[in-house]
């Protein structure tokens, strides 16, 4: 088995998604949110955000499910594995 295949099928097999949070003008965190699948970017801003959801003004969205890069989307929209979520508030 190739070197990292391992850790992602073991990753896999708990049946959650990884959702990294970028701030404008940088680069995404190395670190991932956790999260169950077909969270919402609500479900992400909430737990990303710790309560300041609701100041939420604009979502951009990069990775699996976004149509294209820097993709606008509303607070509905469904997250896949290893989308990188941007976040601006008021």
């Amino acid at each position: 088995m190739p070197a990292g295949l391992g850790k992602e099928k073991i990753f896999k097999s708990f049946n959650k998604i990884r959702i990294y949070t970028k701030q404008p003008g940088k680069e995404h965190d190395k670190e991932p949110m956790i999260l169950p699948p077909k969270s919402t970017i609500q479900e992400a801003a909430r737990k990303a955000l710790h309560g300041k959801a609701k100041d939420v003004t604009k979502t951009k969205i990069r990775g699996p499910s976004s149509k294209f890069g820097g993709q606008i989307i509303g607070m509905k929209h469904q997250l896949k594995d290893r989308d990188v979520v941007e976040f601006t508030t008021k």
